[in-house]
């Protein structure tokens, strides 16, 4: 009878310890830039997070371009939404999105919402409710004010159902029990034309100016921090973001390097953010030429470009985390990147 019982207590013991371990496995975040390919149009930006508590988080949604002689209704019959999200979603299970953060008005980054907002169940949709305005038609050469005008209609729908936030910097979101989520930029007066006189011509601002207003996130998990920037350009970053927040609240461990790692990063940034870890969202024509790559190897920071690396996956308990790929780094293209 005795030696039952202290059967029975070791078992218990082991059956314990396996649900301890397994609690403490699950316990994880883990944060997935997805690879976007190359349509001739825009680099694209598309990452999902899934909380322990089961919450799925998805900041930026890939490129789409509606257009009307296509048969699928999408430019190169791609949607990223519908060709790229969407099965990675449903490999996790997903079914439902807790809510959609979009970090700019650009179809390369809301394009795919345009066909998840359709096909699933988005509890919130979160920016910083910034609108580019100009009576100037030049100010819209290489960003169509039609593109401008499609995102205004797509929040004024989640307004609609009362499933939108303006997030602006200073605030904390508190959106996830697992997470702090803080916004860095942009500031309630919003981020103005430098009239830096060095932008290329194609760089008009409902290109730069919508750039430089993406909704910056800061990240932590545990002890570690993510830095999300969007696509704020070099000359915003060292003329508007620098000057205007704590370089403090820039350190971090991952950084998606800011619009999508084409242009130089400022000296000042790289030295406030120190990241680990970088994460470049770019296609293989680009991806080696990206200017961000050796500016950051110089501060030892380990750096990755979905157009090499395919899927970049981090995983983290909250004290270390384990990036994987979707595949080595390949041979790619070495045409330089364009800003």
């Amino acid at each position: 009878m005795i030696r039952l019982k202290h059967l029975l207590l070791a078992l218990l013991g082991t059956l314990c310890m396996s649900i301890s371990s397994a609690s403490a496995a699950e316990h994880t975040f883990s944060f997935s830039v997805l690879e976007i390919p190359d349509i001739q149009r825009g680099a694209g930006l598309a990452i999902i997070m899934r909380t322990p508590s089961g919450r799925t988080w998805l900041y930026d949604t890939g490129t789409a371009h509606p257009e009307k002689l296509s048969s699928d209704g999408w430019l190169a019959k791609f949607n990223a939404g519908r060709d790229v999200v969407a099965p990675a979603l449903k490999k996790l299970g997903v079914s439902s999105i807790d809510g959609v953060f979009i970090s700019h008005a650009h179809y390369d980054h809301f394009g795919g919402l345009l066909w998840l907002k359709d096909h699933f169940t988005i509890h919130k949709l979160i920016d910083c409710g910034y609108v580019f305005r100009s009576d100037n038609p030049d100010d819209f050469i290489g960003t169509n004010k039609s593109e401008l005008d499609h995102y205004d209609q797509v929040r004024d729908e989640f307004k609609a159902r009362g499933a939108h936030i303006t997030a602006l910097a200073g605030q904390t979101l508190d959106l996830d029990p697992d997470l702090k989520i803080e916004v860095i930029a942009p500031p309630r007066s919003y981020f103005q034309d430098p009239k830096i006189d060095t932008r290329q011509k194609h760089d008009t601002p409902s290109h730069f100016l919508v750039n430089a207003n993406s909704l910056a996130l800061r990240i932590q998990f545990g002890d570690v921090v993510f830095f999300l920037p969007g696509d704020i350009q070099t000359e915003d970053i060292e003329a508007n973001l620098m000057p205007f927040v704590d370089p403090a609240k820039l350190k971090c461990h991952i950084l998606v390097a800011p619009g999508h790692g084409i242009h130089p990063i400022p000296k000042a940034f790289g030295e406030a953010t120190h990241p680990e870890v970088s994460i470049a969202s770019v296609f293989p024509r680009y991806a080696r030429g990206i200017r961000s790559t050796p500016d950051l190897k110089k501060l030892g920071t380990k750096t990755y470009v979905t157009g090499l690396n395919g899927d970049v996956h981090v995983v983290t308990d909250g004290k270390t985390y384990e990036v994987t790929t979707g595949r080595k780094d390949d041979a790619g293209a070495k045409e330089p990147a364009k800003p």
